[in-house]
């Protein structure tokens, strides 16, 4: 077997309108159509693959688990970030770390320069 693509990864967040803000304004990502589906949440396009968000009020602690989005401006990215009230947890040369507001962890990646 071997694995093609990544095609969703799916994240509990426990306020959804501050989880809509962070995805789509904060980070502008492109909603899409969630389809019929049980409970409250939300779905975003990224590329080829797709950001799905569940509600969940149930306490979750924070962890090292995470996913990576790449980005054409990483001083954009950061700038967006911080502006939009996130945290930059750790920063890298060409990327940093940061949570959403559920405490899900997010790596910030640069383009590969040509």
């Amino acid at each position: 077997m071997r694995c093609l693509r990544l095609t969703h990864v799916n994240l509990r967040v426990d306020r959804l309108p501050e989880a809509l803000r962070f995805y789509g304004d904060v980070l502008g990502l492109e909603p899409i159509e969630r389809g019929e589906k049980e409970g409250r949440g939300a779905w975003y396009r990224v590329g080829a693959s797709e950001v799905h968000l569940t509600e969940d009020p149930t306490p979750q602690p924070p962890s090292k688990r995470h996913f990576a989005l790449e980005v054409d401006d990483l001083a954009e990215a950061r700038r967006r970030i911080t502006a939009g009230g996130g945290a930059l947890e750790k920063e890298e040369a060409n990327r940093f770390w940061t949570r959403d507001p559920a405490g899900n962890r997010v790596e910030i990646v640069a383009a590969p320069r040509p």
